[in-house]
């Protein structure tokens, strides 16, 4: 998991969703906005039932998602992100989601 200090409260969240940018991925939609509060980036991921009905699914893959944000996490990304998975980020290995995560931080900086 990541550190309190670098995730979104709720608040935020919702601001992100309205006014944030988009971009997207193999597997996840990430929207995104800068922000001046400080150099971290904060982050969130939203797993909704549409994504899978069963909690335990969406909690794995939340898991294996913050995860790899936090092993390859910059220092200095001044970005609100909220990170929204595709249906068949369930079904792949962690592997190719920590890959995914590193080619949406090259997206991003």
């Amino acid at each position: 998991m990541i550190p309190t200090s670098n995730r979104l409260k709720r608040n935020q969240v919702e601001y992100v969703l309205k006014k944030g940018l988009s971009t997207s991925t193999d597997l996840f939609v990430v929207r995104y906005i800068e922000h001046k509060d400080d150099e971290k980036p904060h982050f969130t991921i939203i797993t909704s039932t549409k994504l899978s009905k069963k909690a335990v699914e969406r909690n794995k893959l939340k898991r294996k998602i913050y995860e790899a944000v936090r092993l390859q996490m910059p220092e200095k990304l001044p970005l609100y992100i909220a990170i929204i998975p595709k249906k068949q980020a369930l079904e792949v290995k962690y592997e190719k989601i920590a890959q995914d995560i590193a080619k949406l931080f090259k997206k991003l900086t």
